[in-house]
Parts: C-alpha cells; structure tokens; sequence
C-alpha cells in the first residue's frame, strides 16, 4: 500500500501566530503590546486599527497574531477576515456590520473585524463603514490594513490609530528565515541564505517566496 503523498508547503505556513513571530516593525508591535495589557487587564476594548504600508511587509499577519492574542480561546469565534477577493459590494458591508453591532458568539469580549487592503472599497462602501466604526457600542473592533494610505478617506483615518509598516533590514529577514526553515525538509549552505536576504529587498513575504522556490529547486532526499 502506497503512503500518502507529503503535504506541500505554501507561504502560509510560514505566516507568524503571535506578535513575538513578527519581524521588524518594532515601534508598531510595541504599541500593540501595551493596548494588550489594557485588554488582559480588563480595562480598555482595543481602538479601530489601521495598518498601512507596502505589500509583503506583515500587515495581516500582524493583524491575526494581535486578534489571537486579543481574544485568546475565543479567536475562532471572535474574529472575522474580509480579504481583497471577498465580496466588497455595499450590501456585503452591509451586512458584515449588521454583524459588528451584536455580541460575539461563545463569550468573546468584544469581536474583531479584521479589513484587508481598504483603500479598495468603493466610495460607497467607505461612507457606510465610517459611521459604523463610531457606533458599534464597544462590541466590535476594525483593523484596516492598506498599502496606500492617502487613497483611504479621511474620515475613516481619523477614526482609527495610524500604525506604520515598512520594509525591514537584513537582519529581521535572517530572523524571518530562521523561524520559517525548520518547517521544512529544506537544507540551505548560508550563500542561498545570503541570497535571499538580499534577493528579498526588505519585503518577508518575498523571502517566503524565494525560500520554497530555492528549496522547492533542491533534488528529493
């Protein structure tokens, strides 16, 4: 009887599960670190979040990894993703804030709505999420995430705390590596490492890319 073929990997496997996984982006992982001590501390329900910077740099991982450690246990219940290919549509945002504006299910504290790439929403999409963001009585959060800041309304900026993502040095890409290879069968002499690194140009995503292409390249054991 034939064994069952390996799993593949893809760049999800690589993505962080907590703020600690997160590379660079030291300012903004430490400012989402004191708003979690407000949270575990009972005090304060998270404000509306908005993550902006280039593509490929952590803006949704950083977003999962906050709302885990936010919700704890609760996280499946508790947190909702739109991502850039749902449906965008004003009756579809419609209706995810019909959702924010009732308790989670299964005792979650407050849930979190979690918006990616933003400044994709339509004009119309935009003015019917501004106002909910204001009265949603304390039951939902926003994290926005976009890569051009200045093409997302103003008035929904102005509701949120601006956190900025940039593209990171050598170093934090080496961390990213080092975190990512042991999920692998992969084994890299340091030149490969080295070229990624450099390869990457600051992006972790892109060295994500290039290490199941470098690995993927490598004859079977």
């Amino acid at each position: 009887m034939k064994s069952p073929p390996p799993r593949r990997l893809s760049i999800e496997d690589f993505r962080p599960n907590s703020l600690d996984e997160i590379v660079g982006q030291k300012p903004t992982v430490a400012r989402l670190r004191r708003i979690l001590d407000g949270v575990r501390n009972g005090v304060v329900v998270p404000p509306h979040l908005l993550f902006h910077g280039p593509p490929g740099v952590g803006k949704t991982a950083t977003a999962r990894a906050f709302a885990r450690e936010a919700l704890g246990e609760m996280f499946e219940v508790g947190y909702t993703e739109l991502r850039a290919y749902d449906d965008r549509s004003p009756q579809a945002m419609t209706g995810l804030i019909e959702l924010s504006r009732h308790h989670s299910l299964g005792g979650a504290p407050f849930r979190i709505i979690f918006i990616d790439e933003a400044e994709a929403l339509a004009p119309e999409a935009q003015l019917i999420l501004r106002p909910a963001m204001e009265r949603e009585g304390g039951w939902s959060v926003y994290i926005l995430s976009c890569n051009e800041l200045n093409a997302l309304a103003k008035a929904i900026q102005s509701r949120c705390t601006l956190l900025e993502f940039t593209p990171v040095d050598a170093g934090e890409i080496r961390r990213a590596l080092s975190i990512a290879i042991p999920k692998t069968p992969f084994r890299f002499d340091p030149e490969i490492i080295e070229s990624i690194v450099k390869r990457s140009n600051g992006i972790p995503r892109e060295a994500m890319k290039l290490l199941l292409e470098e690995g993927g390249a490598q004859p079977p054991s």
